[in-house]
C-alpha cells in the first residue's frame, strides 16, 4: 500500500485517513468533539488539518538525525 504524502508550509505528513467534515458534525454544522477526538486517538493521528470539504488525519514525518562519516586517512 503506497501511503499519500501532504505538505502543509514547510511541514510533510502522511495521511492516515480522510473524513467529511459532515461526519462528525451534528445536523447544525457543530462539531460533535467526542467523535472527532475518537477518530484522532483510534488513528493515532498527531495532527488533524481541515480543507474546505475534509478533515485529514496524520502522521508527522520527522526529519532524519544524520552526522557527517568523514574517513580517517592514514
Amino acid at each position: 500500500m503506497i501511503k499519500q504524502l501532504y505538505k502543509n508550509g514547510d511541514d510533510l505528513y502522511v495521511i492516515l485517513r480522510e473524513i467529511k467534515i459532515s461526519s462528525p458534525s451534528n445536523r447544525d454544522g457543530t462539531l460533535r468533539n467526542e467523535l472527532f477526538n475518537v477518530c484522532k486517538n483510534f488513528l493515532a493521528a498527531d495532527k488533524v488539518l481541515k480543507t474546505q470539504t475534509h478533515f485529514i488525519y496524520c502522521e508527522n514525518v520527522n526529519e532524519a538525525d544524520w552526522e557527517d562519516i568523514v574517513e580517517v586517512q592514514e
